[in-house]
């Protein structure tokens, strides 16, 4: 099953389930299960930073970080040492080697994860961490390190999505292997009048609630015709 039809740990009570990918849905699917299944494997093919959403001194993530003057020091600083104070900072709270998931990439190279309560169910045996698949067997899997699993219930994929709007006609969109080209992450550079927002499809650093209600205040007041029209057509 992929991990847009799991909706809750109940059904899989007892069992052992493997889920595939270690991103946010990989990691929380992985968490709330371990309450009622008899063990979960985690299989990650690169690894990943962890990131906790409590921080110094317990203020919110983004309180702490996501400031002007920290976004100017990343600016202005080499990545190599921006990169350094951010893996020292993440293995500091645990060390991600010792968990099995420190990642082959940087921690500036991709987006980390928000995962709290992982490494809880890591240390307590609840979630076992395992490396990429090689092959499935009928009731079980061999990864790639010659380790295998048997009698597995389960296998969740959490690998990502492919987007797609089949509820707008067809064309009115572009995707282009995932990305999707919006004039300010917002509106559809092609179409001839701005009748069309997107609302929230981007990744931002931090949350992405109070971004959507800036995107939605600005699409609404360009319908109005109260902001000058976005130069569409690029």
């Amino acid at each position: 099953m992929h991990s847009r039809e799991y909706k809750l740990p109940e059904k899989f009570q007892d069992q052992r389930v493997l889920v595939i990918g270690l991103g946010n849905s990989g990691a929380d699917i992985s968490v709330d299960l371990s309450h009622v299944t008899k063990q979960i494997f985690l299989s990650t093919r690169t690894g990943t930073w962890v990131v906790n959403r409590v921080s110094d001194d317990g203020y919110p993530l983004d309180v702490v970080h996501f400031t002007r003057f920290k976004n100017l020091l990343r600016h202005l600083l080499p990545t190599t040492l921006v990169n350094l104070w951010g893996e020292k900072k993440l293995n500091a709270r645990f060390n991600h080697d010792n968990y099995g998931i420190k990642p082959q990439h940087r921690f500036l190279t991709r987006y980390p994860i928000a995962a709290d309560d992982l490494p809880n169910a890591i240390i307590a045996g609840r979630v076992i961490i395992k490396p990429n698949i090689q092959e499935f067997t009928e009731r079980g899997v061999i990864f790639e390190d010659g380790s295998r699993e048997e009698n597995i219930d389960v296998v969740i994929f959490a690998t990502g999505y492919s987007y797609s709007f089949p509820f707008i006609e067809e064309g009115v969109i572009q995707t282009n292997a995932n990305h999707i080209p919006l004039y300010k992450f917002v509106f559809p550079p092609h179409l001839e009048k701005p009748t069309l927002a997107i609302i929230g499809l981007l990744q931002p650093l931090g949350a992405i609630m109070p971004i959507s209600e800036l995107q939605a205040r600005w699409a609404t007041r360009v319908f109005k015709g109260k902001y000058p029209r976005p130069l569409l057509g690029y």
